[in-house]
């Protein structure tokens, strides 16, 4: 009887431990970073004709591509311009954002 309940109240005990270093993983920085740019990349290819722009790239010549990107940003929809600014600025201010984590789990290491 008592090691049933011990049983069940370890279970409950673990079950909490999981489910509170589970919550730390998903609300580190990095993690919250990584699921931006995932989000923004996939805003991109949801509101951006990907294909249909890099199709047109490939057709224009070298001296040009400059402009031609000007040109593209500067008539596309403002969501669209929004979502290309969230994911440049997630993946240009991601590998500052990965040291951050490496140190601050070093950290957790040698204080356990």
């Amino acid at each position: 009887m008592k090691t049933t309940n011990f049983k069940k109240m370890k279970r409950r005990i673990m079950l909490r431990v999981y489910y509170i270093y589970g919550l730390r993983l998903l609300l580190a920085p990095a993690t919250l970073h990584v699921a931006v740019l995932a989000a923004a990349v996939y805003g991109i290819g949801y509101f951006v004709h990907v294909a249909a722009v890099l199709q047109n790239l490939s057709r224009i010549p070298l001296g040009e591509v400059a402009p031609w990107l000007v040109r593209a940003v500067l008539h596309t929809q403002g969501i669209t311009l929004l979502v290309l600014g969230v994911a440049i600025l997630a993946a240009l201010s991601l590998p500052i954002q990965l040291p951050q984590y490496k140190r601050s789990l070093r950290k957790e290491v040698q204080a356990v």
